[in-house]
C-alpha cells in the first residue's frame, strides 16, 4: 500500500510539474518577442513552480518510510520553490494592467455641441483611484491571510487574480487557469493538514494519517489541477510547430523516466521482500531448532532423574516420601515446568510441580505407553487455559532397575513461555510467537497499550491454517497484527505421533522493510529528477533542429 501510494504521488507530481513547465514555456516563448518585465515574473514563477513539483515528486512520506534529514531537506526545498513560484506569479498578475471591458453609453437624445472654451474632464482621472483601491484591497487581504498560513493561501490568491482577469477583464480564456489553481490550492491545504499527524486524537489521526483520506484527497486535487492546467496550455502550444515538438519530447522523456524509475523501485522492493521472507524462513527454522534444543534438554533431565539410584529404590518400594526427598529442588535447579514419575502400570507416584496430585493413571498417554515398552520419546503438548493455551516440550524416558527391567516412567517438561520468545527477539530482533493449535500462547507482540501481550488471540488467516496446521508445512508471506502489516514465517510443531498440534511464528513489520528500501528509493527519485532537469537543454536543441528541418 505504501509503496504504490508513494509511486502514485511521484506520478501526480510529475504531471503537475509537466503542466507548470508547459505554461512556463508558453509565457517564456511569448516573452522572447516583447521582453516585458511583467511577463518575466510570470514565466519565472511557473518555472520555479514546475521545479518545485518536480522536487516534490522525489519526496517520500517520512512519517511512514524513512524519517531522516534527507527527506526533510528535499521537502523544504520543494516548499520554498513553490512558495517563491506562487509569489512571482501573483506579482506578475498584480503588476500587469487589467484589460477592462469597453462600455458603450447610448444617449436618449443628441448631445449638445461642446463649447469651444470648455475644458473637458479627462476620464482616466476617475479610473486611477479605482485601480489603486483594487490593488490595495488585494494586498491588504493577502497580508492578513499570510499571517495565518503562507503556502495554502498563495494558490488561492493566484486563482483569485486569474479569475479577476477572466471576469472583470477581457481575458476570459484564463478562467480554466483560475479553476486549476483552486484545485492546486486544495492540494496545498490538504498537505498542510497532514502536519496534524502528531495528534493524540485517534479519530482525527485516521483522517490525517499517511496515505489516509486527506492524503489521497491531496493527490487527487493536484492531479485534477495539473490536468486542467495541462489541457488549457496544450491548445496554445499546438499553434507553433517548435513549441509542440518541444513539449511532446519533454512529455515523452518524463514518461520514460517515470516508467523506468517506478519499474526499478518495484523490482527493488520485490527483491528486498523476497530476501526478507527468505531470512524469516531461516529464522523460523532457527526457532524450530531452539524448540528442539529445549526438548533435548528436557530429555536429558528426564534421563538424569531416571538414573538416580535413590529414585530407582523409591519407585521400586513405592516410597513416595523418599521419592519426594530424592527429587526435592530438582524442578527449580534444572528450570523444568513439570516432572512426573509413574510406576510400571502408569500410575502417578509423584508430580514435582504439584506434590498433592498423585495416584491417577497416565496409562492412556502415548508418551507413557511408549516409555513403558522401553522407547525414549519426546513431544509437544498443548493444554487448554483460561486465557490462552499452554504449550510444553515434553520428554519421557523409561525408568529401569538394576536388571534393566522397566519399573516406571520419568517424564520431564519445559513450558514455552513469554521468556522463551523474548530470548528469540533479543537474539534476532524479530517478533515471535508460539501457538497452541491456532491460539497464541506466548508472544512478543503487544497490544495497542504497548504493555499487554497479545496472548489468547486466534489465528484466522486461511493460508496459514491450511498450510501449517492442516498440511504441516512452512508458510511465509504477509499478514496483519493489530492492523499493522507484517512479513511473517510460520513453522509447525508436531507431537510424538507426527500430528501438528502447535506452530511458531517469526515476523517483522513491513515498515522496517520500507525503511531499508526507503533510502534507495529516495535517491532513485532524486536521480530521476536531476536527469530530467539536465535533459531539458538537449531536448530543446533537438526540437529546434527538427522544427528547422520541417520548415
Amino acid at each position: 500500500m505504501q509503496f504504490f501510494a508513494q509511486n502514485a504521488h511521484f506520478a501526480v507530481s510529475l504531471i503537475a510539474a509537466l503542466a507548470a513547465f508547459s505554461v512556463f514555456w508558453l509565457i517564456f516563448d511569448a516573452w522572447l518577442e516583447r521582453r516585458r518585465r511583467v511577463e518575466a515574473l510570470k514565466w519565472a514563477g511557473f518555472g520555479l513552480l514546475a521545479i518545485g513539483f518536480l522536487v516534490s515528486a522525489a519526496t517520500l512520506e517520512q512519517r511512514s518510510l524513512i524519517p531522516g534529514v534527507l527527506v526533510a531537506q528535499v521537502a523544504n526545498i520543494a516548499f520554498a520553490l513553490r512558495i517563491i513560484g506562487y509569489i512571482l506569479i501573483a506579482f506578475g498578475q498584480i503588476l500587469d494592467p487589467l484589460q477592462l471591458r469597453p462600455t458603450l453609453d447610448v444617449p436618449s437624445e443628441p448631445a449638445p455641441m461642446p463649447v469651444p472654451d470648455a475644458t473637458p474632464t479627462p476620464a482616466p482621472a476617475i479610473a486611477k483611484p479605482k485601480k489603486a483601491r483594487k490593488h490595495a484591497g488585494v494586498w491588504g487581504a493577502g497580508a492578513s491571510a499570510v499571517k495565518l498560513t503562507l503556502l495554502p493561501f498563495l494558490p488561492f490568491l493566484v486563482a483569485g487574480l486569474y479569475l479577476r482577469r477572466a471576469t472583470k477583464g477581457l481575458e476570459r480564456h484564463l478562467r480554466p487557469v483560475a479553476i486549476a489553481f483552486v484545485w492546486i490550492g486544495l492540494y496545498e491545504l490538504a498537505s498542510d493538514a497532514l502536519a496534524l499527524q502528531a495528534t493524540t486524537n485517534p479519530l482525527l489521526y485516521r483522517f490525517v494519517a499517511a496515505y489516509g483520506p486527506i492524503w489521497w484527497f491531496a493527490q487527487l486535487s493536484l492531479l485534477v489541477g495539473g490536468l486542467l492546467l495541462g489541457r488549457w496550455v496544450w491548445q496554445y502550444l499546438t499553434k507553433r510547430l517548435f513549441s509542440q515538438l518541444f513539449i511532446v519530447l519533454v512529455t515523452s522523456t518524463v514518461l520514460i523516466f517515470f516508467i523506468s524509475t517506478v519499474g526499478f523501485s518495484f523490482l527493488l522492493m520485490r527483491n528486498i521482500q523476497t530476501e526478507a521472507l527468505s531470512e524469516l524462513s531461516t529464522s523460523s527454522r532457527v526457532l524450530n531448532y531452539a524448540v528442539a534444543s529445549r526438548q533435548a534438554e528436557a530429555a536429558a533431565q528426564a534421563e538424569a532423574a531416571g538414573q538416580n539410584p535413590a529414585v530407582i529404590v523409591a519407585v521400586t518400594a513405592r516410597d513416595r516420601p523418599a521419592l519426594t526427598a530424592a527429587l526435592g529442588g530438582y524442578l527449580a535447579d534444572h528450570q523444568l515446568s513439570s516432572l512426573v514419575i509413574t510406576d510400571a502400570s502408569g500410575q502417578v507416584l509423584l508430580r514435582a510441580e504439584d506434590p498433592a496430585r498423585w495416584g491417577d493413571s497416565l496409562s492412556g498417554d502415548s508418551l507413557v505407553r511408549r516409555a513403558l515398552i522401553g522407547e525414549a520419546t519426546k513431544s509437544v503438548t498443548v493444554r487448554s487455559g483460561v486465557i490462552a493455551p499452554s504449550v510444553a516440550l515434553v520428554a519421557a524416558r523409561p525408568l529401569r532397575d538394576a536388571g534393566g527391567g522397566v519399573i516406571g516412567v520419568v517424564m520431564a517438561g519445559r513450558a514455552v513461555s513469554n521468556s522463551f520468545v523474548d530470548g528469540i527477539k533479543a537474539g534476532t530482533g524479530l517478533d515471535s510467537a508460539v501457538y497452541g493449535g491456532d491460539i497464541r500462547a506466548a508472544t512478543t507482540l503487544l497490544a495497542s497499550d504497548g504493555v499487554t501481550r497479545e496472548v489468547g488471540v486466534r489465528e484466522t488467516a486461511a493460508p496459514v491454517l491450511k498450510t501449517v496446521l492442516k498440511t504441516g508445512h512452512d508458510y511465509s508471506g504477509t499478514t496483519q497484527f493489530q492492523h499493522r502489516a507484517y512479513l511473517a514465517a510460520y513453522s509447525p510443531l508436531k507431537d510424538a505421533d507426527g500430528n501438528t498440534v502447535a506452530m511458531v511464528l517469526v515476523a517483522r513489520t513491513q515498515d522496517q522493510l520500507l525503511a531499508v528500501a526507503g533510502q534507495t528509493i529516495q535517491l532513485t527519485f532524486l536521480m530521476a529528477v536531476l536527469l530530467l532537469l539536465v535533459s531539458i537543454l538537449p531536448i530543446y536543441l533537438i526540437a529546434r533542429r527538427l522544427a528547422g528541418q520541417m520548415r
